[in-house]
């Protein structure tokens, strides 16, 4: 085929172009990576997503990917949202599946767009697959017309472990959202579906509802450890701003910032309702240019839209027969006690009037779908995005309480019209919030200016100062604060209800381990609040938060904790006497600022040219680690470091790496060595796996005597880290994870020394 390669790159499966397909730009390069593999390195995946983060496009484009790449031949096959019987959808399956297969090996991808019965599909077949395709569909005639249902769906889904080695690797994408209509039939459709996608040792992604897969897996007696996992959330504020604007240039729809960033927030990231609502506006000739068009045009969707029949069909799968339906509706508006999120399954029984079983049912769909929690004991039907708890309010005033439909659509559009500029003013607050739960969780060991968490100490030193010379003096600071690592971070809130009146990004709880050892004694839990203040936190109010948060320590039975206080003008001197007194630190906002941005400069990758980096792995003992001096003599002489200044870094090498030799449990007898060449100093790493004594680390170790004149080559073993620290200008442990790192730093301008 001499096809121009533009048309080549058009869209087969995919519904948007692929330069407009915003929002999952990693994930599909994840999913196209893992089809790619080689057959030894081929192995499932999950993805689980979250309801309504959309997964439909994501896999239809990375058919297209595989399509052009020509590596693997890949099958896309969503599962029916009507007729939906295992047999029905098997049948389809395998239709789908050799009408792509041909298509993949015709490279004819317009084929995968036309309806072809499969006589139809025996006739295009190439040559090379006419023999075992005829016999598919010969076998397939006789087993449709059998007994045996069961035995049908095996055989259908088996349908791509028949392709001979030499004609190609299928990678099935199979797209599972609507796998919970096939629960009530006698043939248990999961079940099967698992264990063909596992047993056909070919690489597979299957696509579903998060809570419904891994269940799935589990009850098909599948290992989900022998599985990849690729986890999909309602897409983030940046990437949903991008899928707003782009689904409205689409649609030819105009749209404001603001009423851009009203559908962000009121649509909550769901890929599915904004392409929905986006859809729905073009069809009625709508300019989304204001909050009222906005509301009016989400009414519209919510009493009669998609949105009302995504909803409708989610009930009417929930609760078949309407009287449970109606029943149901009433139980999520009335069965919660004012103050109280959940009610008991017995309650749920009892108001539903069904037996045990048909409750469990109810709620495991429910469950699946997100709309309530369900632990077995209770259920908490506070849950589920806003448009379902928006549906179900008019459902029950219109369906149960039988009130006039103009009243119920009248005080709809006045509750979202209300809550529009809330949810924007939420929105805005967030994004101009001092972000402590992102920062929080970037704590790596880090080592940053001690001044950024004293209040009073940066106002004095730095008082008057422009932005550049505050940051050329941060770099300058020789006390520093060594930060833990945090492995864990949740809002204040949630270890503390009483904290819930100051607002969800107010206050943030770190778990922690400070130094490289994970150890009872190294864990610490920062707590950290944002205090409102618009002029400087004076004494009681200071003394209110740590209160509070020391409160928050006791009850969550925390060992030990560091706080931290941030407030937008700092605190007054009372205030910072107390901080003092009761081992807290505080911060005012320009602080935070500028710890946060020497935070994301941590993670950055140096410039070219700014930086050299060497990587020497050597073994334990017969001296080798003089071969590690001689290479770092090199680069301290690039840097010209005086003569003595080298032969003290030498010698720091060399007890680095007897230290590591005598004193690491290692398991692979090797020493990890980075020398990294920056401007003004040599940064010099030590590590090596297995565990270091905990008597090591931040003690000294006995040294020998050392000979007047000895040079690095000649000295005496076991002089330690209280001689390394004579020699370097810094020197401290590193968290790592099977092992011990010695970080050892020697500065230009401290050359002399």
């Amino acid at each position: 085929m001499n096809r121009n390669r533009q048309e080549e790159r058009n869209p087969i499966l995919g519904r948007v172009p692929r330069e407009e397909f915003v929002g999952r730009a990693v994930e599909l390069e994840q999913l196209v990576a893992h089809a790619t593999r080689s057959r030894a390195e081929s192995r499932g995946l999950l993805i689980l997503l979250a309801p309504l983060a959309g997964v439909s496009e994501l896999l239809r484009q990375a058919y297209d990917e595989l399509f052009h790449q020509r590596t693997v031949i890949p099958i896309y096959f969503a599962l029916p949202q009507t007729d939906n019987t295992p047999v029905s959808a098997a049948i389809e399956f395998l239709n789908t599946f050799l009408l792509q297969y041909i298509a993949f090996r015709r490279d004819e991808p317009s084929l995968c767009q036309t309806s072809l019965t499969l006589n139809d599909l025996v006739q295009l077949a190439p040559a090379a697959d006419l023999v075992w395709i005829e016999e598919l569909i010969e076998n397939y005639n006789q087993q449709r017309f059998g007994n045996d249902d069961r035995d049908f769906v095996r055989f259908c889904l088996s349908a791509p472990k028949r392709v001979p080695a030499g004609n190609g690797q299928p990678f099935v994408m199979f797209d599972a959202v609507q796998l919970a209509s096939y629960a009530d039939s006698p043939v248990p459709f999961a079940t099967e579906l698992v264990r063909s996608l596992t047993l056909s040792r070919l690489p597979f992604a299957l696509a579903g509802l998060r809570r419904e897969v891994v269940d799935s897996v589990e009850r098909a007696g599948g290992n989900t450890e022998s599985l990849d996992m690729m986890r999909l959330e309602p897409l983030a504020e940046e990437d949903a701003r991008k899928l707003v604007t782009s689904a409205a240039r689409r649609q030819q729809v105009t749209l404001t910032e603001e009423t851009r960033d009203l559908l962000v927030q009121q649509l909550e990231g769901s890929p599915f309702f904004i392409t929905a609502t986006l859809q729905a506006a073009r069809e009625k000739h709508l300019s989304l240019d204001s909050y009222l068009t906005c509301e009016r045009l989400y009414v519209d969707e919510l009493l009669g839209g998609r949105l009302y029949r995504y909803f409708t069909s989610v009930l009417e799968r929930v609760a078949p027969e309407p009287e449970t339906r109606r029943a149901l509706v009433r139980l999520l508006c009335e069965a919660v006690p004012a103050g109280n999120r959940t009610a008991t399954f017995e309650a749920w029984r009892r108001r539903l009037k069904l037996e045990a079983a048909e409750v469990e049912q109810i709620l495991r769909t429910l469950h699946i779908q997100e709309l309530v929690n369900w632990d077995g004991e209770t259920v908490d039907a506070e849950t589920g995005p806003t448009a379902w708890r928006d549906f179900v309010r008019t459902r029950f005033r219109l369906d149960t309480l039988r009130e006039p439909r103009a009243l119920v659509v009248a005080d709809l559009m006045s509750a979202t019209l209300r809550r529009a500029p809330q949810t924007i003013a939420l929105h805005y607050r967030r994004a101009a919030s001092l972000r402590l739960r992102e920062v929080l969780s970037k704590f790596n060991g880090q080592r940053v200016p001690l001044s950024l968490f004293n209040y009073q100490r940066f106002a004095e030193a730095y008082k008057g100062s422009t932005p550049d010379e505050i940051a050329a003096r941060l770099d300058a600071e020789t006390e520093m604060l060594r930060l833990p690592q945090v492995f864990h971070t949740a809002t204040g809130v949630s270890f503390g209800p009483e904290l819930r009146p100051f607002g969800e990004e107010a206050s943030v709880v770190a778990h922690a381990f400070e130094g490289a050892t994970y150890t009872d004694a190294n864990e610490v839990v920062w707590l950290v609040a944002r205090v409102d203040s618009k002029l400087e936190a004076d004494l009681q109010l200071t003394r209110d938060w740590l209160d509070r948060l020391e409160n928050l320590g006791r009850k969550s039975a925390f060992v030990r904790t560091q706080i931290w206080l941030i407030a937008t003008e700092g605190f007054s001197v009372k205030a910072t006497e107390l901080l003092r007194e009761r081992g807290a630190y505080g911060s005012n906002q320009q602080q935070f600022e500028l710890f946060a941005t020497r935070l994301e400069m941590e993670g950055a990758v140096p410039p070219a040219g700014e930086s050299d980096e060497v990587v020497m792995i050597l073994p334990m003992g017969a001296d080798y680690e003089l071969l590690a001096a001689t290479a770092v003599e090199q680069l301290a002489r690039r840097l010209n470091f005086r003569p003595e200044a080298i032969n003290q870094i030498k010698t720091a090498i060399v007890e680095a790496c007897i230290n590591a030799s005598e004193h690491s449990l290692s398991p692979d007898r090797k020493i990890y060595q980075r020398f990294r060449v920056e401007n003004d100093k040599l940064v010099i790493t030590i590590a090596s796996r297995g565990i270091v004594p905990s008597s090591i680390e931040g003690q000294d170790v006995k040294s020998a005597g050392r000979r007047e004149g000895d040079n690095a080559g000649e000295q005496r073993r076991g002089w330690g880290l209280k001689l390394i620290k004579t020699l370097m200008d810094e020197v401290e442990f590193e968290p790592v994870d099977e092992g011990t790192s010695l970080r050892m730093t020697k500065y230009l301008r401290n050359s002399s020394s």
